[in-house]
């Protein structure tokens, strides 16, 4: 999400990233290995055009490594292991890495049972976060399975109603295959924003709609930097998205990752579900494309040119920067660099 009047500096090549952010998390005490996963992650999130959650977040996770509160190489402990089901902790290692790990344990349970779900618990310090949950729902679409991550997060949203904060933004990610058309894929916060373009919004000193957070005494406020002056967010869709936070909460994190009063410990889950086991895969992906094309032909209202599926624009988004390149602005780009000298890396252009 990029509001109109971002500063860039330049379109940069995927592949040109993909390698001075590996180096740069290599350079931190990440082996190649684990390095990759992550700038994977983030590159491919950029290119979705989803840039708050892409590589600009690379410093910050440099910054969790040299202060401990991301692991790197930290082995993951199998708590409990069903043929259909697995709880883990990832003893604060790389959520991306856990979670990418998890999608596939899950789609391997599938295989064998039709359906497998793989829950973690205790990622790193502070830190916890594991990118943008879409990547591990469509990674299990991409794959013929439908993919679904939910993700339960410290308090930082009220509860529908209420001026403190509760519970947390706590999103949900689901990806669904088809036969000519890319995965549907839906990912969403339970808030009204996700964090992460608050944090760039703030950086840019752009003000937000009024109903997207409340300040520290719980008064509606247009300032992003209100939320992180202890502020909290609010949940889309009033009492419906506050709904969908608990439901999440006690899905996730009452199964073992911790809710969002615990600590408060974040948590993910991971399904993965084999069509084969309701109607051939064949027909199944089949009968996605023809929903797909049913609600592509629905009429458009007055000034609509066209009609999405989720995901589509985004997919779109990623066919263009591919070609053109990711757009990086003035202080994201600075951010990099910086990093990246501290860490006595080459920068790759300039």
């Amino acid at each position: 999400m990029r509001p109109p009047n971002s500063r860039l500096i330049m379109n940069i090549k995927a592949e040109v990233l993909q390698t001075f952010c590996t180096d740069i998390f290599m350079a931190a005490g990440a082996p190649r290995e684990e390095a990759e996963i992550v700038v994977e992650n983030l590159v491919r999130t950029s290119l979705r055009g989803v840039d708050s959650h892409g590589v600009r977040a690379t410093p910050r996770y440099v910054k969790a490594i040299q202060e401990g509160r991301i692991v790197p190489t930290a082995p993951i402990k199998v708590l409990k292991d069903t043929p259909t089901t697995a709880m883990w902790d990832v003893n604060r290692g790389f959520g991306f890495v856990a979670g990418r790990k998890a999608m596939e344990t899950a789609m391997q349970k599938a295989d064998g049972y039709r359906i497998g779900a793989v829950g973690t618990c205790n990622p790193s310090l502070g830190d916890d976060h594991i990118g943008a949950l879409y990547y591990y729902a469509e990674l299990a679409a991409l794959h013929d399975k439908i993919g679904l991550v939910t993700c339960t997060c410290a308090p930082g949203m009220a509860a529908w109603g209420g001026k403190s904060k509760v519970i947390g933004v706590n999103p949900i990610a689901m990806a669904i295959p088809a036969a000519t058309h890319p995965p549907i894929v839906w990912d969403i916060a339970t808030s009204q924003v996700a964090v992460g373009h608050l944090s760039v919004m703030a950086m840019r000193g752009e003000p937000i709609p009024e109903g997207w957070i409340l300040n520290k005494d719980g008064q509606p406020t247009t300032n992003p930097q209100d939320f992180f002056n202890s502020g909290m967010l609010l949940p889309f869709g009033t009492y419906k998205g506050y709904g969908l936070a608990v439901i999440i909460d006690a899905l996730t994190g009452a199964l073992g990752s911790g809710c969002s009063f615990d600590n408060p410990r974040y948590g993910h889950l991971f399904l993965a579900i084999d069509p084969t086991g309701f109607t051939s895969l064949q027909e199944y992906k089949e009968r996605v494309d023809r929903l797909i094309g049913y609600l592509k032909a629905s009429e458009t209202q007055p000034g609509v040119q066209e009609v999405f599926v989720p995901g589509e624009i985004e997919y779109r988004t990623m066919q263009q920067r591919l070609k053109d390149g990711i757009p990086i602005d003035t202080p994201d780009w600075n951010a990099l660099t910086q990093t990246a000298r501290a860490l006595s890396i080459d920068i790759p252009i300039g």
